[in-house]
C-alpha cells in the first residue's frame, strides 16, 4: 500500500468514526428535546479537521439522520439542518484558536442561526403564526443554547486535547491532515 492510499485510509477512518459518534450521540439523546453534543462536536470537528473534512462529516450526518428519521428527501427539513450545521462547523474552524468562552458564544450564535432557519421554514411550510411559533419555541431554544454553552465550556477543550494528542500518536490532527495534503501534492 503506497503512502497516498494509507493517508486516504486514515482520513476515511477518522471521518467515519467522527460521523458515527455525531450520529449516535444525537440519537441517544433524542428523548431530551435539543439537549445534545451536536453543536460542540461539529465545531470541534471543524476546528480539528478543517472545513473540507468537517463538511464531509456534516453532510454524512445530515444524510444518516434524515434516513433514520424517515425525512430523507424532504428539502424543507434537510436544507436548514445542512446549512445550520455547515455554518456551525465553519464557526468552529474560524474560532479554533480562541478560548472556550468565545467558542461558547459562537455556539450560541450557531444555535440561533440553526433555530432561525427552522423557524423560517416551519412558518412558511406549515403556514404558522410567527408569533405563536416563536413563543412556543422559546423553552426548546433555551435548552438548545444552554446545552451548547455547557458542552462547549466543559467538554470542548478536553475532547480537542484527546483528539489532538491520543488519536494520532501525540500528533495534532490538523497538523496530520496538513502533512498528508503536502505529501499528496509532492507525489
Amino acid at each position: 500500500m503506497n503512502l497516498k492510499s494509507k493517508n486516504n485510509l486514515k482520513k476515511l477512518i477518522m471521518v467515519s468514526l467522527f460521523t458515527a459518534i455525531l450520529f449516535v450521540q444525537e440519537e441517544l439523546l433524542t428523548f431530551i428535546p435539543d439537549v445534545q453534543f451536536t453543536f460542540m462536536l461539529v465545531m470541534l470537528y471543524g476546528a480539528t479537521m478543517g472545513p473540507l473534512y468537517g463538511s464531509i462529516i456534516v453532510v454524512l450526518h445530515v444524510i444518516f439522520d434524515n434516513l433514520f428519521m424517515s425525512t430523507f428527501g424532504n428539502f424543507w427539513i434537510m436544507a436548514p439542518q445542512l446549512v445550520g450545521l455547515l455554518i456551525t462547523m465553519l464557526l468552529g474552524y474560524l474560532l479554533r484558536k480562541r478560548s472556550e468562552f468565545v467558542i461558547a458564544i459562537g455556539s450560541v450564535f450557531a444555535g440561533l442561526i440553526y433555530v432561525g432557519l427552522y423557524m423560517l421554514v416551519n412558518i412558511y411550510v406549515l403556514d404558522m403564526n410567527p408569533l405563536a411559533y416563536i413563543i412556543a419555541d422559546i423553552p426548546i431554544d433555551f435548552l438548545l443554547i444552554t446545552s451548547n454553552i455547557i458542552t462547549v465550556m466543559f467538554l470542548y477543550k478536553p475532547l480537542k486535547k484527546l483528539i489532538n494528542e491520543n488519536l494520532n500518536n501525540e500528533k495534532k490532527i490538523e497538523d496530520l491532515f496538513q502533512e498528508i495534503d503536502e505529501q499528496e501534492k509532492s507525489v
